[in-house]
């Protein structure tokens, strides 16, 4: 499934962004990198040593430096929207400057990366996006306002472009991937390792549709959110005009 496939990755300068470059690279896949830095896109070519990889120096906040990378290759079939920054700072001392910063690498990148994929993946008839997500946002911690607001932000992104391309002919599917708590600088090198993540990563990428055209991953698998009272019920009532219709179920 995924030998030949081209595979553009954001913030392959380091963490899970390098990882899942080697990963897929080591599929056959051919893999385009986006970092911001020349000298972290060097180390990571160097580590994974292959012509299987491109890199390109580009800020996923500006989408003409995004566009103009997609502009030099003919299609990319599959996207990973990893490229983050986590500012550990309270609200109250953070200036507006950096608050705007994070909200447009970590809202604004994903958006920018999708707007400049998604034509071409439409007229080539095919296209996979994964939005790496987290559910800071659901409990958030102290000092990760940005972080936690972008989050969620990236999730309702998520699902309102998948929205947006619902009906279409295009056998395209956008979703958010949650892969947990990694080893890499934003974590305090604590957590799993991203060399795990990223066999997660290509694990999901090699499956030929998700049961849904936008749906959430949490490490290898679709993250169902736990039932309120009112589905609960609503099931149990179906139990039991199944159960009274055809018997006890065995």
């Amino acid at each position: 499934m995924l030998a030949n496939k081209v595979v553009m990755i954001t913030g392959v300068g380091s963490g899970l962004g390098r990882a899942l470059s080697a990963a897929f690279a080591a599929e056959g896949s051919r893999v385009i990198g986006i970092a911001r830095r020349e000298e972290s896109l060097r180390e990571t070519a160097a580590l994974i040593e292959s012509d299987a990889f491109s890199g390109h120096v580009a800020d996923v906040a500006s989408f003409d430096e995004i566009a103009a990378v997609v502009a030099r290759y003919e299609r990319i079939d599959i996207a990973f929207n990893n490229a983050a920054v986590y500012p550990r700072i309270s609200f109250l001392d953070e200036s507006s400057a950096d608050w705007a910063r994070a909200i447009d690498v970590n809202v604004n990148g994903v958006a920018n990366v999708c707007k400049a994929l998604l034509p071409g993946m439409i007229a080539n008839g095919y296209g996979r996006i994964y939005n790496v997500g987290s559910f800071a946002d659901v409990a958030p911690i102290a000092d990760s306002a940005a972080y936690s607001a972008s989050k969620g932000a990236v999730r309702a992104l998520t699902k309102a472009i998948a929205a947006d391309l619902r009906g279409g002919d295009a056998d395209i599917e956008v979703h958010e991937w949650v892969p947990g708590h990694l080893k890499t600088q934003m974590s305090g090198f604590t957590g799993i390792e991203p060399e795990v993540a990223a066999a997660w990563g290509v694990q999901l990428a090699a499956v030929e549709h998700a049961r849904t055209p936008n749906c959430i991953f949490e490490n290898d698998r679709e993250w169902l959110p736990p039932k309120g009272l009112k589905q609960r019920v609503l099931d149990k009532l179906r139990a039991l005009l199944r159960f009274g219709r055809d018997g006890p179920v065995r």
